[in-house]
């Protein structure tokens, strides 16, 4: 293992503690100028007070905390949340929480504005209004989402096992892999192993992008057979107790050209000098720098579009943004992928992600597929 990356167990924990998430947020509250949020991002939900259906809001004051559902959910509810109310809806979601919000101590009631769409947003301002109450809305964007940057021994857990099952899912494709398999093929591959080991549902649709698709980073698996020398691009994850993982493994079906093979290594070299050197209270667009200017330096650097990474949680793709433009700045406990890449129209592509969490000031690898061996022996 390469010096300075390092793979550790993840400790088990006696559950979420969703008081102190719910204490976290209120402590928000006066630099948002709100005195209660009302949170309907499943995610948020979630992550507040552990309900999962997809009827669910929460309208949090500085007192107490109410999770509005409707009466397919209200049992599952009741049985699940285990801190405040419960409150079954007559009249919708957003009449409920307006009705809620006007009955409560809130003068300013913040809602998720990047949850919400305008028509939903309207609908609840003209709601609240009707009530008469005083209270006011405003519009609030990343509350939660930013608390849940960083991770706690609970959520960690889940994302490791998570990790488990997509370092599995790598091993299992690399001894099916077969020339004249299709894109589609191969990545209901990975997903039949992924559900029939353990994963909920899967986080993004599988890609397993080959040959000159492997040069398009985010490539739709279609019906093109696999081909002799061709590198396959597998990007996958699985989901845990809601909990995500994402790994990304550059193979090649026999050995590969020269020009693929180079760029392949300079991923490589380009992925492991970032994870090995990015360090807590270092900015996110300076983490990306590590791995761009390895892949500049070979001459690469226009191949090289996205960012180098991001968050991963009960969301695929969360705070922090790891790119040059973020603004973040990356702090122990925080999880995310590290996943540079190099895609050459007509010629091929190779990205190589893990996900990682900083920890004790530097990234651990939580998953652990093989990259040191890219190539899949021919079956004859």
């Amino acid at each position: 293992m390469p010096r300075g990356i390092r793979n550790r167990a993840v400790s088990s924990s006696k559950g979420p503690d969703y008081t102190s998430r719910l204490k976290r947020l209120r402590a928000r509250f006066d630099e948002a100028g709100i005195d209660g949020l009302i949170v309907s991002s499943r995610e948020n939900v979630r992550y507040l007070l552990g309900f999962a259906g997809s009827a669910g809001w929460i309208l949090v004051t500085r007192d107490e905390s109410t999770l509005l559902t409707d009466s397919r959910y209200i049992e599952h509810a009741r049985a699940t949340v285990s801190v405040g109310k419960v409150h079954l809806t007559s009249d919708g979601l957003v009449g409920a929480a307006a009705e809620l919000a006007a009955s409560s101590s809130c003068a300013m009631c913040g809602f998720e504005a990047d949850n919400l769409t305008h028509a939903v947003a309207t609908r609840l301002h003209d709601k609240l209004e009707s009530q008469q109450s005083g209270c006011r809305l405003q519009s609030t964007e990343g509350i939660v989402d930013r608390l849940r940057m960083t991770k706690d021994e609970d959520e960690l857990r889940l994302i490791q096992q998570a990790a488990i099952l997509a370092d599995g899912a790598v091993e299992h494709v690399r001894a099916v892999l077969r020339p004249g398999m299709t894109e589609l093929q191969t990545a209901w591959e990975v997903e039949k192993w992924l559900r029939e080991n353990g994963s909920g549902s899967i986080p993004f649709d599988i890609i397993a992008a080959s040959g000159p698709n492997s040069a398009l980073p985010h490539s739709e698996a279609g019906p093109r057979e696999l081909q002799v020398g061709d590198p396959i691009v597998f990007d996958l994850g699985a989901r845990v107790g809601g909990y995500c993982s994402d790994l990304s493994r550059t193979l090649f079906l026999g050995e590969p050209g020269p020009e693929m093979r180079r760029i392949y290594d300079v991923v490589l070299k380009a992925q492991r000098s970032a994870m090995r050197d990015v360090r807590s209270g270092m900015s996110a667009a300076e983490a990306d720098g590590l791995a761009r200017a390895v892949i500049a330096a070979e001459g690469y650097g226009d191949y090289f579009g996205h960012g180098l990474g991001h968050g991963v949680g009960l969301a695929i793709h969360e705070c922090p943004a790891v790119s040059a433009r973020s603004t973040d700045t990356l702090e122990d406990m925080m999880v995310f992928t590290v996943e540079p890449g190099i895609y050459v129209p007509g010629v091929g592509g190779v990205r190589i992600e893990d996900t990682v969490v900083l920890r004790d000031g530097s990234a651990w690898a939580l998953t652990r597929a093989d990259k040191d061996d890219p190539v899949v022996p021919l079956p004859w």
